[in-house]
């Protein structure tokens, strides 16, 4: 679909129509959802010779725009110079922050936009617990919990699944299976999100695999994706790597990278040689030029004393021309997950 908008607003511009702060406002989104960093700056200066840089509409699409495109400072700075702002601008530029890992500024601008008279909606409610969720910062989160119930935007759907994730994530397994049983409507980020605060609870397997069950069988849901990721996440944190095996066998699509690397560091930990080989493998496959696998193999090899193993995945690394980057390996899932690994002191490339 937006590869679609940008080929209209080509024969738009072709065909001589002038550009209302509607069309920008679209094809600015559109650019921001590719990632089209290059053609959305293009926009920009059109947005500036037609005078419309001072339309709030426009500018909030900007400010959207920049930092799904990995620019939070020139996002920031058309947020700073804005004439005028509405929520819609507040909440593009905290989903911005939260978006590239700033979630602690998420956070302040949220509080600086309610300074500045502006209610928050339920996107943006959602948007500031979800870095509350982040940061692992439980108070905060409660109160913004409150402030859900006393203005009745706990009834939205975004903000309960974000709550559900944020207690998952700080250890409140309770508060987060109420706020999942009370929900009048679920969709699949709900189940996701009950399923991913089972895995940060890795004692409690059987409940999250119960309710994966239940889930598709008294629910009717599909599973997709990151279902399955969770519940290789759940087995993985729990060391049960054979039955993590054998669920990835078993399930119509095998997982994605940040399946795979999950899998993958979990068989370091656990000095899982097979499994491990498996998965860096199908690792591999998916991106050959991602270092990550190389330098989690790597560490186990290490780990059993496999030095002429180590020697030889350094080489294919070389022949690949595969580049580590020294310090953290990382990597970044569809522009909005981490998953992040120190490099350990015995191996050096």
């Amino acid at each position: 679909m937006e590869r679609e908008a940008d080929d209209m607003l080509r024969e738009m511009i072709l065909a001589g129509f002038t550009m209302d702060q509607f069309t920008f406002g679209s094809v600015l989104t559109a650019y921001g959802s590719l990632l089209s960093l290059g053609e959305g700056k293009q926009i920009h200066v059109y947005v500036i010779r037609t005078d419309h840089k001072d339309n709030v509409f426009v500018g909030s699409a900007l400010v959207d725009m920049y930092p799904k495109c990995k620019s939070i400072k020139s996002g920031e700075t058309i947020f700073e110079r804005m004439t005028q702002k509405n929520v819609v601008s507040w909440t593009a530029m905290l989903v911005g922050y939260g978006q590239n890992g700033f979630n602690g500024e998420a956070v302040k601008i949220f509080f600086e936009m309610q300074r500045n008279g502006f209610e928050p909606d339920d996107f943006t409610l959602g948007s500031v617990i979800s870095s509350c969720a982040n940061l692992a910062s439980l108070e905060e989160g409660a109160q913004f919990h409150c402030q859900a119930l006393v203005s009745s935007l706990i009834s939205f759907i975004t903000v309960s699944n974000a709550l559900i994730t944020l207690y998952g994530k700080c250890g409140s397994m309770e508060d987060s299976y109420q706020l999942f049983v009370e929900m009048n409507t679920r969709d699949e980020v709900s189940w996701t999100a009950l399923l991913t605060a089972y895995a940060y609870r890795a004692g409690i397997v059987e409940k999250g695999l119960q309710y994966f069950e239940s889930m598709i069988t008294e629910h009717g849901i599909i599973p997709i994706p990151d279902h399955y990721t969770c519940i290789i996440d759940l087995l993985c944190r729990a060391g049960r790597l054979e039955e993590a095996r054998n669920f990835i066998n078993k399930v119509p699509c095998h997982p994605d990278v940040v399946g795979w690397a999950t899998l993958l560091s979990s068989c370091r930990v656990h000095g899982d040689m097979e499994i491990g080989k498996w998965a860096v493998d199908s690792l591999i496959e998916l991106e050959p030029q991602n270092p990550t696998s190389y330098v989690l193999l790597s560490s186990l090899y290490a780990a059993k004393g496999k030095w002429n193993e180590v020697a030889q995945l350094r080489r294919g690394m070389r022949d690949q021309r595969v580049k580590k980057e020294p310090g953290i390996v990382g990597l970044n899932i569809k522009a909005k997950c981490m998953f992040s690994l120190p490099m350990t002191s015995q191996v050096h490339f």
